[in-house]
């Protein structure tokens, strides 16, 4: 005959034991599970806020090429390729305008705005970490072509604006971008 257990006499140790493994094996899964859905939600934010500031380089581009003043466009050697440059109208400022430049500067994407003469007033790192910028600009004659001003124009003139302005970028993860950006016509 085996003896029988009091109604109040407790839990045995292998009983403890057991409850306490089986409490360590699920508090194991339970952590695990959030320490992943942490760094999955880490990884996601990273990337919507780059992703938040590739769209908002790139709106604050086509709305800078769609204000662009008639015959203002420039494009210049830079040391990383080119740099484009316009002017646009500014409320802000008393001479009604500022000189826009978006160049290539070691990896960084830049937007430089200055008055149209004299320093800069700022220099905007829109894109980092990108390892090539290509330009390219619509004629209507010729189509796309990758100089500006299109071959052919009369020295000492102001060339007119491209219709359209593209803008391929190459980023250090191997991905992509490109913008096509309108530009108004010229009035005369």
């Amino acid at each position: 005959m085996t003896p029988r257990r009091q109604p109040d006499a407790g839990f045995t140790l292998i009983e403890v034991l057991v409850a306490l493994a089986l409490f360590a094996l699920i508090s194991g899964a339970g952590f695990t599970m959030l320490d992943q859905v942490l760094r999955t939600q880490t990884m996601t934010e990273g990337r919507l806020n780059r992703l938040a500031g590739l769209q908002r380089a790139m709106y604050l581009l086509s709305a800078d090429f769609l204000q662009a003043r008639g015959r203002s466009f420039a494009v210049e050697p830079a040391e990383s390729g080119v740099a484009v440059s316009l002017r646009r109208n500014a409320s802000d400022l008393a001479e009604g305008a500022v000189r826009l430049t978006y160049v290539l500067q070691g990896d960084i994407l830049l937007r430089v705005v200055r008055r149209p003469s004299g320093p800069p007033i700022a220099e905007q790192p829109l894109i980092a970490g990108v390892t090539a910028a290509d330009w390219r600009f619509y004629d209507p004659q010729a189509g796309w072509v990758t100089e500006w001003p299109p071959t052919g124009q009369l020295p000492g003139a102001a060339p007119p604006n491209p219709r359209a302005v593209e803008l391929r970028l190459t980023l250090a993860d191997g991905s992509g971008l490109r913008r096509v950006a309108l530009l108004p016509r010229d009035g005369g």
